[in-house]
């Protein structure tokens, strides 16, 4: 029975880390694009996607956002033929500010969620001894400043403090003296710091007659984060007399993991067909260091219950993100994306927990000015896929399917401020 209550216990960090669901939803002019975003930054949300190209905007800038994330998710086992999830429906929200101080220095700040996940099912489903019901929510902020080192480039950086919560239940195969099952409860919330750095240059510009061609590019690198869980609680009901010394009713719990470093290259081509069309083509090259996410460890107040220890071994990920943008007389805009996500998972670790599956994903969205102040965006994201694991720490074999639909809504807010060289990456 301890050997079980351990191993439940090793599949438990999985979601801690958020897993391979890092959110990539920070932006809806962004998020219309597939995601690219790094090598054009020409809204307030450069403060998260390229520091550097905050030089760029002008007067005072807000974004104001929300996504609603609708997963249908479901697991076919060997024994049972289908069981859905009963996730409910998340709500990443992210806030941007950008203010030009000069004609050299910008400051911004944000409130997002970087990282998040969700998963439940039904109390007796059969694989509730893995999970039952888990949640994950992180919160970043970010105070950011950058800098004009000339006309053509210009970079950019950012503290990051990283705050996040999450709770997860499961059933345990042991019988008390009421009932058949016993049930595992943890919950915690931890902290941490680290940065965001971004270049960018608009290093080419063509004219001939009315028209324009701008080639930008873009640099950026977040850092990965060490999550301290201080404070955690574990809480055991329904265990039987003889395991209650090495697992109570409650304790304590520590532990430490680390969110990923990611690095991203981008370009963009904008070109001013004439005064009413402008195309813009973007493409972002996503690096994400999931290696970091090796081995996990809780270590509990009470002494008699044991350490445990799980090897996750994620490997880093490449992500390519492509997508365009069509205005019309700088007031309607049409945008599409495709983005190629890997899961860092590797076979054996897929876990009903969390069904990571590597995927293509289609985006789309449009913007509408609605005056010199005020304008808003719409985007929209469609996830299918499917994938068989075999989860070895569970011996559960399952075959996921994921359809996600994400549907974003944003207002921007632009006040005036001292103007600065005009360009048609500055909004």
């Amino acid at each position: 029975m301890k050997k079980i209550l351990l191993n439940l216990l090793l599949i438990t960090p999985t979601v801690v880390s958020a897993g391979g669901f890092q959110l990539n939803l920070q932006g809806l002019k962004a998020a219309a694009m597939g995601g690219a975003f790094t090598g054009l930054s020409n809204d307030a949300s450069a403060v998260f996607y390229n520091p550097g190209a905050m030089s760029s905007l002008t007067g005072h800038q807000f974004t104001f956002g929300a996504n609603l994330v609708d997963p249908h998710v479901s697991v076919q086992t060997p024994q049972v033929a289908n069981t859905n999830q009963t996730s409910p429906r998340a709500t990443p929200i992210h806030f941007y500010y950008s203010s030009q101080l000069n004609e050299k220095f910008n400051v911004g700040f944000l409130v997002n969620n970087q990282f998040g996940s969700s998963s439940s099912y039904e109390d007796n489903w059969q694989g509730r001894y893995i999970i039952q019901n888990i949640s994950l929510r992180t919160f970043m902020f970010q105070p950011t400043v950058s800098y004009k080192l000339h006309d053509k480039i210009s970079i950019g950086a950012g503290f990051v403090y990283a705050t996040g919560s999450f709770s997860t239940e499961k059933a345990i195969p042991v019988s008390s003296s009421t009932t058949t099952e016993g049930k595992a409860s943890l919950t915690g919330s931890g902290d941490g710091v680290g940065y965001n750095i971004g270049i960018f240059s608009n290093f080419l510009t063509l004219e001939n007659g009315s028209k324009k061609t701008d080639f930008n590019l873009g640099l950026s690198y977040r850092s990965a984060m060490p999550i301290d869980l201080s404070n955690g609680e574990a809480e055991f009901t329904n265990i039987p007399v003889a395991l209650q010394e090495q697992f109570p009713a409650k304790t304590g719990f520590t532990s430490k993991l680390t969110l990923p470093q990611v690095f991203t290259a981008g370009l963009s081509v904008q070109h001013q067909y004439n005064e009413n069309l402008l195309f813009t083509v973007i493409y972002d090259f996503n690096w994400t260091g999931w290696s970091s996410y090796d081995t996990l460890t809780f270590k509990f107040d009470n002494k008699e219950t044991p350490e445990s220890k799980t090897v996750k071994d994620w490997q880093d990920v490449v992500t390519h993100r492509f997508g365009l943008d069509i205005t019309y007389k700088n007031k309607f805009s049409i945008r599409g994306g495709i983005y190629m996500d890997n899961s860092p998972i590797k076979e054996g670790f897929v876990s009903p927990e969390l069904p990571d599956i590597t995927q293509t994903a289609y985006t789309g969205g449009f913007g509408y000015k609605i005056n010199e102040k005020f304008s808003v965006d719409f985007s929209f994201i469609r996830q299918s896929a499917e994938r068989r694991d075999l989860l070895l720490a569970a011996n559960f074999d399952g075959t996921y399917r994921r359809k996600v639909n994400v549907y974003g809504l944003a207002l921007n807010i632009k006040l005036s401020g001292k103007s600065k060289p005009s360009t048609s990456t500055a909004e």
